[in-house]
């Protein structure tokens, strides 16, 4: 049995609209993904970014909670490469996606999934969102979609009165968290509670909202200022909100965070 530690953190609560300080509890009722239970491609609203593949797009704003995304600019600091847009999938690792058993054959268009990938290894039968990093003017995703790194925003159709994000593997520190929530761009303090410390190869980190419309994820951290050097440190996510969602009128926003490490077999240090 794999020995697994877990190391709690709690987050100061914080008021965006100054109606007081709000609280929100660790525990949870059951969750219910947002990730979608099929593999394919996230239909971004995005013009420049269609689903390379129209038989394996998923549109998210049909779900159950329906919700957009937007792919975002990230990469604005002249160091290195430098990565533009990128697209975001829905993955099951356990699945080649080659289209030899059926699934989404994604190597036509470059991208090589691996049942056990250079860094980044969810747990398989479940699945994540993965981003696909691309370098700036370039068609060909880099190493072959297998670096974990973009920037978007989610757009809910109705308020959340609690989301929760699970980051997969953050290996770089003050990267990869959340950057914007309800329109309102974190800074000082707000944004260092944001955004998560470096842990253990594979560690799972828990972020926390309450009563949100919209928020802007980081996922990963291109190099070169990166452990992992020029590679970048790839990060997957996963969001939910309570099966017994209720939905709510905007008010204070309450932000907590569970960090949950769990130490597993060291993969080769490669996102």
């Amino acid at each position: 049995m794999k020995n697994i530690k877990k190391l709690v953190k709690t987050l100061a609560a914080v008021s965006t609209i100054g109606l007081g300080f709000a609280t929100v509890s660790v525990g949870q009722a059951q969750a219910a993904s947002l990730v979608p239970n099929q593999e394919g491609e996230i239909q971004l609203t995005n013009p420049d970014l269609q689903c390379l593949d129209p038989s394996y797009c998923i549109d998210t704003t049909t779900l159950d909670f329906g919700y957009s995304v937007t792919s975002l600019e990230y990469d604005t600091d002249g160091k290195g490469l430098q990565f533009g847009k990128s697209r975001l999938f829905s993955d099951d690792r356990s699945t080649t996606n080659d289209g030899t058993d059926g699934s989404f054959d994604l190597t036509r268009f470059g991208i090589s999934f691996y049942g056990t990938d250079e860094g980044t290894n969810p747990a398989v039968g479940t699945n994540w969102f993965r981003a696909v990093a691309y370098e700036q003017g370039e068609t060909d995703p880099f190493e072959d979609g297998r670096l974990e790194v973009g920037r978007f925003k989610f757009d809910f159709e109705e308020t959340a009165n609690e989301v929760r994000l699970n980051y997969f593997d953050v290996e770089d520190a003050g990267f990869s968290g959340i950057l914007e929530v309800n329109g309102q761009a974190l800074s000082g303090q707000q944004l260092t509670d944001m955004l998560l410390p470096a842990g253990p190869d594979s560690n799972i980190q828990t972020l926390v909202l309450r009563n949100v419309n919209d928020l802007v994820v980081q996922m990963g951290n291109p190099g070169p200022d990166s452990v992992f050097g020029s590679t970048g440190d790839g990060v997957s996510l996963q969001v939910s909100v309570p099966e017994s969602e209720n939905v709510i009128g905007l008010s204070a926003l309450a932000v907590a965070g569970v960090i949950t490490l769990k130490r597993r077999k060291k993969a080769s240090k490669k996102a």
